[in-house]
């Protein structure tokens, strides 16, 4: 297939700009120029999305319609190009990694029954029935799609490419060296610490650990809105540290280096998204601890399959939690191992790609129906 992709001109933690034209495997990569704030506060945010879908919308209107446009649902909004891209004579993939406007009701972003909050829902509903397949990233997800009107809906989870991360005791050993992590128990939080996530039971664990058990070490690598609430907490603390994104190459030793990785999600958003740290943390075949969304299928699938543990957000359930993998060491390598055989068998990259290809390839050879056919 002839790949191109319209991205933006900065990077996701901000700062620094990337060329505007690039060639990756023989993909073309095009890049409109938008602003690189970072995500350190809303105000950045928004105007970071609303620059680049200014720029992409142009883009989108001023090109040759292509076989088939994939939109995502992350910046909001971003998905309207795809109706307008079909309306053209292309096919029209939503690949949905966060459910908006649900996501923004649950949050407290939005009223659901704001003039804001109704049109933005009937603005979702309407992207869904334009959309030619729809992707969710788990069977729950999926059935809410069917419901408010997608017409054909494929799962494919979020994956992490099991080439580059995997299990490797020695780049971890060496990382936590380069770090000074050699004698500690380090629980991982690595990513962005968004609206979606909850930190406060998680931070109260982590001072009773303090005391009760000093080797504990929760080590924040990432940004986020929620990242001063963590800092602010931890201005002294000698049992938590924070860190910026790491680069690529330095991905797989931070992973490795891990005790346990820690996951979390408001109670209320449990089912409206998929964290993409799940992923990573299973393919360096490392044990997950769930804290919130005691009921979704991420953690239906860590009790069930024995990955890790899961707990509401509960600082006494967190600490008993830590100090459980932290007694039992052995037991705590053989839920990631167990993390690994799943892995392989459902999160890695192989096969979420070659669900695409198959889903593009079947799009591509099928008739297009309704408004914008006869491309």
């Amino acid at each position: 297939m002839d790949v191109s992709v319209v991205a933006g001109s900065g990077r996701y933690a901000g700062g620094v700009r990337l060329l505007r034209r690039e060639e990756w495997r023989g993909v073309h990569i095009r890049r409109v120029r938008c602003t690189s704030l970072g995500r350190a506060g809303a105000g950045r945010r928004l105007t970071d999305y609303a620059t680049y879908f200014v720029q992409t919308a142009a883009r989108v209107i001023s090109m040759r319609a292509p076989d088939v446009v994939v939109c995502l649902s992350t910046p909001p909004l971003l998905a309207v190009l795809g109706p307008v891209a079909r309306q053209r004579g292309a096919r029209f993939v939503y690949k949905v990694e966060d459910l908006y406007p649900d996501l923004a009701f649950a949050l407290g972003v939005l009223q659901e029954h704001s003039a804001v909050g109704r049109t933005l829902a009937r603005l979702s509903r309407a992207i869904l029935a334009r959309a030619d397949a729809v992707v969710a990233l788990d069977e729950p997800m999926a059935q809410a799609l069917h419901t408010r009107g997608a017409r054909r809906v494929e799962v494919i989870p979020n994956w992490a490419d099991g080439e580059k991360i995997w299990p490797d005791f020695e780049a971890g050993d060496r990382f936590r060296r380069e770090e000074r992590l050699e004698d500690r128990f380090v629980v991982l939080y690595a990513g962005n610490l968004g609206r979606a996530h909850r930190f406060d039971a998680v931070l109260e664990a982590a001072k009773a650990l303090a005391v009760g058990e000093p080797r504990v070490l929760f080590l924040f690598v990432g940004d986020g809105p929620r990242l001063a609430e963590v800092r602010a907490a931890f201005l002294d603390s000698t049992n938590v540290r924070l860190m910026p994104y790491q680069s690529a190459e330095r991905l797989n030793a931070l992973l490795n280096a891990a005790d346990i990785h820690l996951v979390t999600i408001r109670d209320e958003a449990a089912e409206l998204l998929v964290p993409s740290k799940y992923a990573a943390a299973l393919a360096a075949g490392k044990p997950v601890l769930l804290v919130g969304g005691r009921f979704c299928a991420m953690a239906k699938e860590i009790e069930g399959k024995e990955l890790g543990l899961s707990c509401d957000h509960d600082a006494q359930q967190i600490a008993s939690a830590v100090l459980a993998a932290c007694g039992d060491q052995t037991g705590a390598r053989r839920l990631g191992e167990n993390g690994r055989r799943v892995f392989t068998k459902r999160y890695d990259r192989r096969m979420a790609t070659a669900q695409w290809a198959n889903l593009l390839s079947s799009l591509m050879r099928s008739p297009m129906t309704g408004k914008g056919s006869g491309g």
